[in-house]
């Protein structure tokens, strides 16, 4: 019998951010000889594999979540029952697999089926209290969220940096009750040198992610922007297929998605940066050091919450969906 340590990480496949952000924890991971097995599903899966080597997978199913509707609690309201379906099924696999392959712990990137009573699970987030403009309702949400952590969760690791500096603001205050670690930045780009380019052939660069079909509406909105204002610009559209770029205009191209050397690349070869605010993207734009524009997805209040705080930190620049182009024209 192995006396290697056995770790799996689930992670959740909501957009691209989760399962990029988890890519350095796996290769530290590996580096100290631990085996690893990776679950997750859909699009984060087949970023999983195209940027680890040496890994065991498992395909969970999908959460696919949909943000029709601008209000958080109607769009979580409304596909709760599927939700909790795929939680049921999510822990049966990862019990079954707990016991079958010896796995010494199990970490959960945001999917809460994903725990073990045989083993010691993590809770990994830097979402700890979520924030709602009504007070009791936040409230109300986080007693709920709360319970269930602590229940099934004996640690929590927060991606963020411990103190002033901290990326998430309030969003990463701990739950009492729990021993927690702050792991520092999480980003694949941490600790690459930044390439040094003089010529800069995109003004901009557009990041795309997260769930539909906010994710194809900010693209429809982007490119009918960047059409009009005519300047170098690259989008990266954030769904599996071609690393490609195809030109649509003169001065614009678009792209499926890019990773790892050619992300960074890119960004090196750009002069400023649009995407969403996502928590995970801010982990690599805190790395990239670019000039930024952030547009929360509409109904996802943890989105809207770091937009505004980045903002009043200096780092970045914010505007809804369906306002861009007065920047972009401005």
């Amino acid at each position: 019998m192995s006396n290697t340590e056995h770790l799996l990480i689930a992670i959740l496949d909501w957009g691209l951010g989760h399962a990029s952000r988890c890519v350095p924890l796996v290769k530290a991971w590996q580096e100290e000889g631990k085996r690893v097995t990776v679950a997750s599903a859909g699009s984060a899966l087949m970023l999983l594999k195209a940027s680890l080597k040496k890994v065991d997978f498992i395909e969970l199913p999908a959460y696919a979540v949909r943000y029709p509707k601008r209000s958080m609690v109607w769009n979580m309201g409304v596909q709760s029952p599927r939700l909790w379906r795929v939680m049921k099924k999510e822990h049966r696999i990862i019990s079954d697999y707990v016991r079958k392959e010896g796995v010494n712990l199990v970490v959960s990137d945001g999917r809460f089926g994903c725990w073990s009573k045989a083993v010691k699970s993590v809770w990994l987030a830097h979402q700890l209290q979520i924030q709602h403009k009504q007070p009791w309702l936040a409230w109300m949400m986080n007693k709920g969220y709360h319970t269930f952590v602590r229940r099934h969760f004996a640690e929590v690791w927060v991606p963020d940096i411990e103190g002033e500096e901290s990326l998430a603001g309030d969003l990463a205050r701990p739950i009492a009750g729990l021993p927690h670690r702050y792991l520092g930045a999480l980003s694949r780009f941490a600790g690459r040198k930044q390439e040094q380019v003089v010529q800069k052939p995109y003004q901009w660069l557009a990041l795309l992610s997260g769930p539909e079909p906010q994710r194809a509406y900010l693209e429809e909105e982007l490119i009918d922007c960047f059409k009009a204002w005519d300047v170098p610009a690259l989008l990266v559209r954030g769904v599996p297929g071609s690393s490609r770029p195809q030109a649509i205009t003169p001065n614009l191209s678009v792209v499926d998605w890019l990773l790892g050397d050619q992300l960074a690349t890119t960004i090196a070869q750009t002069e400023r940066l649009i995407c969403r605010s996502g928590y995970s993207t801010l982990l690599d734009a805190y790395h990239w050091q670019k000039p930024l524009l952030l547009i929360p997805t509409p109904g996802q209040t943890e989105q809207e919450y770091l937009a505004k705080y980045w903002a009043s930190r200096g780092w970045a620049e914010w505007k809804r969906q369906g306002e861009v182009g007065r920047v972009l024209g401005g």
